[in-house]
């Protein structure tokens, strides 16, 4: 009876101590340190700038209203932008609008840690009117 109940207690106690074979999914937020390929916007910061002035004046702003702003976002594993916040900016129609926009653009080349990509946090100054 005892090896009954022993036999019963490892046969049960065993599935507990097995590993799963399904790998975790990174869901880190990683900074531009360390990456070995860093996220890039097609044709770099000017083009994304150009790009955000072009779709900003189509918005309805005017073009003559010129400075800087700061955004930080993700950017995520397959490329588009998450967590979009805009810095140094106390209107709140703007800033809703470049929310939007930056939403819209085209995907970034996203950052690699291990050969496999990864969310990164980014910041740039947008130089809006310029």
């Amino acid at each position: 009876m005892k090896k009954l109940l022993v036999l019963l207690v490892l046969v049960c106690g065993y599935g507990g101590f097995a590993q799963n074979d399904v790998p975790m999914e990174d869901t880190n937020i990683y900074s531009l340190t360390g990456l070995q390929v860093k996220p890039e916007f097609p044709g770099g910061v000017a083009a994304l700038n150009a790009l955000v002035n072009e779709r900003y004046v189509k918005a309805g702003f005017p073009s003559e209203v010129k400075g800087r702003l700061y955004a930080t976002f993700v950017i995520e594993k397959d490329g588009t932008l998450s967590e979009i916040k805009i810095l140094r900016n106390n209107d709140l129609e703007k800033t809703k609008a470049l929310i939007g926009i930056l939403k819209e653009l085209p995907k970034w080349s996203p950052g690699q840690l291990g050969g496999k990509p990864v969310r990164v946090m980014y910041s740039v100054p947008l130089e809006i009117g310029r």
